[in-house]
């Protein structure tokens, strides 16, 4: 008899480890999520436009800047083109003269995911946060 009750007593000791253990893993995963989305929050308020592998950092003498609002076409001399719109800080192509559009159908660049980019093949352009 007195062995029925010690192994009752360490099944009750083992659930409560077993408790206490998955409150804790838990309350890391919960205080690692916070950590990492608020304390470790990149900064997102610059762009980078990219044409053949070329930074430009102005459009027809306007500096490209997530502050400042404004529609403005990329273009080179075949007559290719894009239109970006900067607007209440997001980026996104409006407009271009490419066959498949992927970049006008792409939205606005989202600032919580790290690697989004905006990318137009045939003009080589790329737009992406810094």
């Amino acid at each position: 008899m007195l062995i029925g009750k010690r192994e009752k007593i360490s099944e009750e000791k083992n659930k409560k480890l077993e408790v206490i253990a998955i409150i804790g893993l838990m309350l890391f995963a919960i205080i690692s999520y916070f950590v990492t989305t608020f304390i470790f929050k990149k900064d997102r308020n610059n762009i980078s436009v990219f044409v053949n592998g070329e930074q430009i950092t102005q459009i027809a003498g306007h500096r490209i800047d997530l502050n400042i609002p404004g529609t403005y076409t990329i273009g080179d001399p075949n007559g290719d083109y894009n239109i970006i719109e900067i607007r209440d800080h997001k980026v996104r192509c409006i407009d271009a003269n490419c066959p498949d559009k992927i970049c006008v159908s792409h939205g606005y660049l989202n600032p919580k995911i790290d690697n989004d980019i905006i990318v137009c093949a045939p003009h080589k352009l790329t737009i992406q946060y810094q």
